[in-house]
């Protein structure tokens, strides 16, 4: 399934990469391609968090650039950091060929996550 924006509508004529697209055309962004460019980066398709450039497009980009794009950077940060001290056995309950993606033209993401570890009781972290 290829995953879009919501419809846009050029405001005049423009020509994009050698291709023209007159004013009124139904403009849609393939989500699914975004930070996926083979000619921008090295093996496109293989999730690096330490890939660079970093200029992706998760939290928008120019004037729609989200607001809360740092504190939702330092939150996934604490809560990585803190599920995987807590969790060192963390893993797959099921091999990834059996994880189901959601059916949406929109959003990406899995339908489940189903994951294995052994519960750690709380005092046990500062041990």
């Amino acid at each position: 399934m290829i995953r879009r924006s919501t419809n846009r509508w050029a405001t005049e004529d423009l020509e994009i990469a050698g291709t023209t697209i007159p004013q009124g055309s139904v403009v849609q962004i393939a989500l699914g391609s975004a930070d996926r460019d083979e000619e921008r980066f090295a093996d496109a398709d293989r999730l690096d968090v330490t890939r660079a450039p970093q200029a992706h497009l998760a939290f928008g980009h120019g004037v729609h650039f989200c607001l809360g794009a740092p504190p939702a950077r330092l939150e996934a940060h604490v809560a990585f950091e803190v599920l995987l001290r807590r969790l060192p056995d963390l893993e797959l309950a099921v091999p990834a060929d059996q994880l189901v993606c959601r059916s949406s033209e929109v959003v990406r993401g899995l339908e489940s996550l189903p994951l294995r570890f052994t519960p750690q009781p709380a005092w046990a972290e500062n041990a």
